[in-house]
């Protein structure tokens, strides 16, 4: 019952809480590269065989992510395999204003209807990967509290801050939200720095389940070959420094990695000429190099590594306000100096096992070697904070010792400090979806219930071409009565289609008297021409308010309303307009009666 009673427990809940959140405020796709995860995910599902990368101008068969190894994504397939034939595309329309480098638009994609509650088909498929994504991250709490008791037994304390740091870090917590194989990889580094805390002796079943923890994690990303120099200092601390059992341990952990995942870089030389099969990626996918010899450069990198690594959500392009960084950067430096304190006052006095820690140091480290390496092959875009998950629980314990100086055989008030920067921390993770990531994102659809509980008057006008699904009129409705001499707002409710909208198309909108005489009228692309149909998404519906100027002397009594569409450009040429028995009405659809007042 005691272990029931761990406030290990309590991080996780709190974890999955703030997790679920997340889930809900971030867009479908407003993550790095996460709709080529997904892509992977769908491909393993129901091509059943691994995606296999080419060369342009023949396409991938997973753009973008076919190099990376496939654990991660067979994990999530559950979440999908579900998905019915018709609703297996990623239907989402590119921000033609989104620019990687900067720009005023934070979203990558146009938001749509489908994204919003209730999620039904593929949407509900990605926030359920996204859950399977949410466990891996759970997991790396969970491990990193395990790590911290094993290499300081009886300091719950530290374990309990440790396991905090990760559970409370915003963009930990983002990422877990995404469907991405990055908080697998971490689960795996947490998971090898606990094994590798192990005391001695050594025992071949220490290097078996070393070399199967390796191997796994190679089968998530390569950048897990950063974890390799944890396993061979591992070997040395379980051998007590005897050199023949370090090197048996690594023998036995290196030969049992090779029979795990050794399939899976044979497979790339075969198919690509390089065990990575990082070749057509890198060709396809360069980036703007870094300038190695610029002290700017290297100062922005610093920066953006570092505040990325704390909050810095969508494609590194939705910022916190910088007073967020008053409470990290302190916070970081304290650890620092924490550690500093302790080295000058204790000297080469034991702390907890001088090993364990240079343990935890080591998997920091070789995770910066392996940024400055991917800085070198794929430049600027290299410096994100998220290529440092593979360490985490090492970084969230090296902060959590330098942090622990400072309150360590202190009296009792200074021992709570760690509650009360937990608490801090979680209210500052709670505030971000809320605060920051929701806001950022503009959402002009409308989501399917909602939109039909405000039709107004009812209608049914499909505007395509013989060959295409089109656009739908399914209502229009007056803002208030219509009086001659005003400005009358008309607001058309529509519905997009299962396939894109490639032209853009102009609506037109009429009031036309008993005789066919254009008496006012409107003409403007959707939403002032704010959201060109070009821009939706599959799917989606959109209130579409058009503005009429009713002339001073029009007479009163009722008039009709008649909608269309047309290109101005291709000398004002109409869309076919069709009813709901499939039958062509001609080429704009008279919607209803309007009664206009004195």
């Amino acid at each position: 019952m005691d272990r029931w009673k761990s406030p290990l427990w309590l991080i996780l809940a709190l974890f999955l809480g703030l997790h679920a959140l997340y889930n809900w405020a971030i867009p479908l796709g407003e993550g790095p590269d996460e709709p080529g995860h997904l892509a992977y995910v769908l491909f393993l599902a129901f091509e059943q065989r691994l995606p296999v990368q080419r060369q342009a101008p023949e396409p991938s068969d997973v753009a973008g992510e076919g190099h990376q190894p496939p654990l991660a994504y067979a994990l999530t397939l559950p979440a999908v395999a579900w998905l019915p034939p018709e609703d297996r595309s990623i239907l989402l329309t590119a921000n033609p204003d989104f620019i990687w480098a900067g720009g005023d638009q934070p979203g990558a994609f146009m938001r749509s209807s489908r994204e919003q509650w209730p999620w039904q088909g593929l949407p509900l498929a990605w926030h359920l990967a996204r859950a399977v994504v949410g466990l891996c991250g759970a997991a790396t709490v969970a491990l990193t509290y395990l790590a911290a008791q094993r290499l300081a037994p009886g300091e719950r304390g530290l374990a309990v801050l440790a396991a905090t740091l990760i559970a409370c870090n915003p963009q930990f917590i983002f990422s877990s939200a995404l469907v991405t194989n990055d908080p697998l990889l971490a689960a795996f580094g947490a998971l090898l720095l606990w094994h590798g805390l192990a005391n001695p002796p050594a025992t071949w079943r220490w290097a078996v389940q070393a070399g199967l923890l390796f191997g796994l994690a190679l089968l998530t990303k390569q950048s897990a070959l950063l974890l390799g120099p944890l396993l061979l200092w591992g070997s040395w601390r379980v051998a007590a420094g005897n050199w023949r059992q370090t090197i048996t341990m690594s023998l036995i952990w290196a030969v049992t990695t090779l029979l795990i995942a050794g399939w899976w870089f044979v497979r790339n030389l075969l198919l690509y000429g390089d065990l990575f099969g990082l070749a057509i990626f890198q060709y396809t996918f360069a980036g703007q190099a870094f300038a190695w010899g610029d002290r700017s450069a290297w100062e922005g990198a610093i920066r953006q590594l570092f505040t990325s690594y704390w909050a810095r959500f969508g494609w590194m392009s939705v910022h916190p306000p910088d007073e967020v960084f008053w409470i990290y950067t302190p916070l970081s430096l304290l650890a620092v100096a924490g550690w500093a304190r302790h080295l000058w006052r204790r000297g080469r006095q034991k702390h907890g096992g001088d090993q364990g820690w240079l343990s935890a140091l080591l998997v920091v480290v070789m995770a910066i070697l392996w940024i400055l390496a991917f800085v070198s092959t794929a430049g600027l875009v290299a410096w994100q904070g998220r290529m440092l998950f593979p360490a985490s629980a090492a970084i969230a314990l090296l902060m959590a010792g330098g942090l622990r100086a400072w309150w360590q055989g202190r009296v009792w008030w200074a021992k709570q400090l760690p509650r009360l920067l937990g608490a801090g921390l979680f209210a500052l993770a709670l505030w971000m979806p809320w605060g920051v990531i929701r806001p950022a994102y503009q959402w002009v659809v409308l989501d399917p219930r909602s939109a039909q509980a405000s039709l107004g008057s009812t209608v049914f006008a499909r505007y395509a071409g013989n060959w295409e699904q089109g656009v739908t009129l399914r209502g229009w409705r007056t803002e208030g009565a219509a009086h001659r001499g005003s400005r009358l707002p008309i607001t058309l409710t529509w519905q997009a289609s299962l396939e894109p909208i490639p032209l853009p198309w102009t609506v037109f909108v009429h009031l036309v008297d008993g005789e066919g005489n254009i008496v006012a009228k409107s003409n403007s692309q959707p939403r002032g021409g704010t959201l060109p149909f070009p821009l939706w998404t599959p799917g989606d519906w959109v209130a579409d308010t058009h503005y009429m100027e009713l002339p001073a002397d029009l007479p009163a009594g009722s008039y009709q309303l008649r909608v269309g569409l047309y290109l101005p450009e291709a000398g004002s040429r109409r869309q076919q307009v069709w009813d709901a028995l499939g039958q062509g009405i001609g080429d704009l659809a008279l919607v209803g009666e309007l009664e206009v007042r004195p």
